[in-house]
């Protein structure tokens, strides 16, 4: 099965349509940049599962295939985003904003604003693996349950989030339960 036979021509379309930079020859030319979050959802998803292949020395070594359009490269801790267009070198190239690699080649979001728990100061870089490894799995509400539960986290995660929620919300989940035949909260 091909690439293009795995997405769809809206999909394609907003690959392609992305502000790359035509031929360059190095990482340290381009300036045209988009933050990852700002993909739509779909594409980055994507985007996440591409191949990705280390900078060496030019953007026009025919080191790529060019059966596979579309590539992630990687060049001082910074993410390209490449455009063959069936060329063995990259023939467009845009850098994505807001992502790093871990160790094991998988990408992370991070966060526009700092963000950071003491958790996360202890643990450097775990609290980012383990978001990556849920979202390889694509985890559900009902494996998430699970989790909180096995981390008895559950109870603490419901006052947290009601606590935060605003309030149009909680009536209609107020509403959901009465409809559904449960007390209300």
């Amino acid at each position: 099965m091909r690439f293009s036979d795995t997405i769809t021509e809206e999909q394609y379309y907003k690959l392609t349509r992305l502000d790359y930079e035509r031929k360059p020859d190095h990482p340290d030319e381009i300036r045209s940049s988009i933050n990852f979050n700002e993909l739509h959802e779909s594409v980055r998803e994507i985007v996440s599962n591409l191949p990705v292949v280390k900078f060496e020395s030019s953007f026009f070594n025919d080191t790529l295939d060019g059966d596979q359009q579309f590539y992630l490269m990687t060049h001082e801790r910074k993410i390209f985003l490449i455009d063959t267009q069936g060329y063995t070198y990259a023939r467009y190239v845009i850098q994505l904003k807001d992502l790093v690699v871990l160790e094991k080649g998988v990408f992370i979001l991070h966060k526009a604003e700092p963000f950071q728990t003491s958790l996360m100061k202890a643990h450097p870089g775990m609290v980012e693996e383990v978001i990556a490894m849920l979202n390889h799995i694509e985890v559900d509400g009902e494996t998430m349950e699970h989790i909180l539960e096995k981390t008895c986290m559950e109870g603490q995660m419901l006052r947290q989030l009601v606590l935060g929620t605003h309030g149009s919300f909680l009536k209609e989940l107020s509403e959901e339960r009465k409809r559904l035949g449960k007390s209300t909260f």
